[in-house]
């Protein structure tokens, strides 16, 4: 029961972000794939909000979705990068790398608690936490 409703939730999501019409939906070719998701709540309101990456049309895409009153607000994250891997983490610090930067230390960011981390074994990884209004992106390896 509750896997058809964040199937449900996904639809309408992607529809709100013009990803996939409604013919898009009814056709026999799937317009998007789901890759994995997890559950955290990311905006310290006691509530589990849930991050998704799937495979749309236009490549991979992550999307949040925040619980409200009224159901789940949709935030788009991390359109720049590929394949990375998703994960919820529990933490009230990221680290941001200075690799790039020319700096000796990157900054310390601080988090409500938890955070999404996308990454690479041995490679790549960035970083996304709630800061009131949005989503902050922190690259914390290079």
């Amino acid at each position: 029961m509750k896997t058809h409703g964040i199937a449900f939730s996904i639809a309408l999501v992607l529809s709100a972000f013009g990803l996939a019409s409604s013919s898009e939906l009814s056709r026999s070719k799937v317009p998007l794939k789901y890759i994995s998701s997890c559950e955290l709540d990311f905006n310290n309101d006691d509530v589990p909000d849930i991050a998704l990456l799937l495979e749309t049309l236009r490549g991979h895409e992550r999307i949040v979705l925040m619980k409200t009153d009224k159901g789940y607000d949709a935030y788009g994250i991390s359109k720049k990068v590929s394949s990375m891997h998703l994960s919820c983490r529990f933490g009230k610090f990221i680290k941001e790398t200075p690799a790039g930067k020319g700096e000796k230390e990157g900054r310390t960011y601080k988090t409500p608690g938890t955070y999404i981390q996308l990454g690479h074994p041995e490679g790549p990884s960035v970083a996304y936490f709630w800061n009131g209004s949005g989503f902050k992106e922190v690259w914390t390896g290079d």
